[in-house]
């Protein structure tokens, strides 16, 4: 990751802004605190990969603490039932809205 500090960024914002597409870049302040510049597409991505490791990290500490229930038809069918009801009222709650 480049590295540069504020007074630069600012100078070369545009320049900047083009690097930022394929790397990141890390502007600091003379503080020390530090901001990260960043492609918004990559960002999301980032965003989405964190949340599914976090869901993940989360299933994981649920089977080592035993937390955890075999599964059994029933229980898919009931985890879809409700999947699906919720997914019928948020659409339904969207029309509402527009």
């Amino acid at each position: 990751m480049e590295r540069i500090n504020s007074n630069d960024f600012r100078a070369n914002l545009k320049e900047w802004m083009e690097a930022a597409r394929n790397n990141p870049i890390k502007v600091t302040r003379k503080s020390g605190e530090a901001f990260v510049l960043v492609n918004a597409e990559i960002f999301e991505k980032m965003q989405i990969d964190l949340a599914r490791l976090d869901g993940l990290t989360t299933s994981l500490i649920q089977v080592a603490q035993g937390q955890v229930v075999p599964s059994t038809d029933e229980l898919t069918f009931s985890i879809f039932e409700r999947a699906k009801t919720r997914a019928v009222a948020t659409k339904k709650s969207k029309k509402e809205i527009s």
